[in-house]
């Protein structure tokens, strides 16, 4: 690897990194603010859908429950979702599949709404200059939806490989084949590629089983990893100080 200009000496120094791949939601756009607006907003559809005949509060608190105890098995289409969630309130009927598709368009549309983080766009533009920068995210649900969020956001010019799991590939996060998909799509190994997530399972575990090194992010602190990180950091911003960078460039 040859260097050129001056060098700010990082912690993962040496490891011969070439590649920092990221998660979207909650790693480089803001969604927890906007799910609870998500949630409620397809809560209110459910109860009018219901006449009234549940509170819309449960509703909402349902929608909650359901949502997350669905993720962690690995579904993530949100109208399959939203029948759950009419089957645990007591309905047994049939319902439209376009009816429940508006449902979702509607979910997503809150979605939308969510902000990129203050330091991400300066993060990536200077990451971008010294490695080759990815994002591994699961996939929405609703096929082609991550990648027009992500289209909004106006992040796409930085990346070299996005892989939407479930969608580009079967496999959902946890699973290693992603990010093992993403290092060989731009002819990378695994071990010289950083993962950095939210998820203490999805973005965490995957990547190390991998043979990746992981970042997590834990803005918030505290979060427990079944699988411990290399590196734990708070805000996008230590990623400056954790890898190395090189005023004038790098090249391979």
């Amino acid at each position: 690897m040859k260097t050129s200009g001056l060098i700010f000496t990082g912690f993962l120094m040496g490891r011969g990194l070439k590649a920092v791949f990221f998660d979207f939601d909650n790693t480089l756009v803001d969604s927890a603010s906007v799910l609870p607006h998500a949630q409620r907003r397809v809560a209110g559809e459910i109860a009018r859908f219901l006449n009234g005949s549940v509170d819309v509060d449960m509703v909402f608190s349902t929608v909650k429950h359901v949502e997350r105890v669905l993720e962690m098995q690995g579904l993530y289409d949100r109208d399959r979702i939203w029948m759950h969630v009419l089957w645990e309130l007591g309905f047994d009927g049939r319902v439209d599949d376009g009816l429940l598709r508006s449902w979702s368009l509607a979910y997503w549309e809150e979605f939308m709404k969510g902000e990129v983080f203050p330091e991400t766009v300066e993060v990536l533009e200077r990451l971008s200059k010294h490695y080759s920068l990815g994002v591994v995210t699961n996939t929405d649900g609703l096929y082609g939806m991550k990648r027009m969020r992500m289209e909004k956001k106006g992040l796409n010019r930085f990346f070299k490989v996005v892989v939407v799991a479930g969608e580009d590939i079967p496999e959902a996060k946890p699973s290693p084949r992603p990010f093992l998909l993403a290092a060989e799509m731009i002819d990378v190994k695994p071990s010289e590629c950083v993962m950095v997530g939210d998820d203490p399972v999805n973005d965490v575990a995957g990547a190390k089983a991998a043979g990746m090194t992981a970042v997590l992010l834990d803005r918030s602190g505290g979060k427990t990893c079944p699988v411990k990180p290399d590196h734990v950091i708070k805000s996008l911003n230590q990623l400056l100080d954790l890898l190395p960078i090189w005023e004038g460039g790098q090249s391979f």
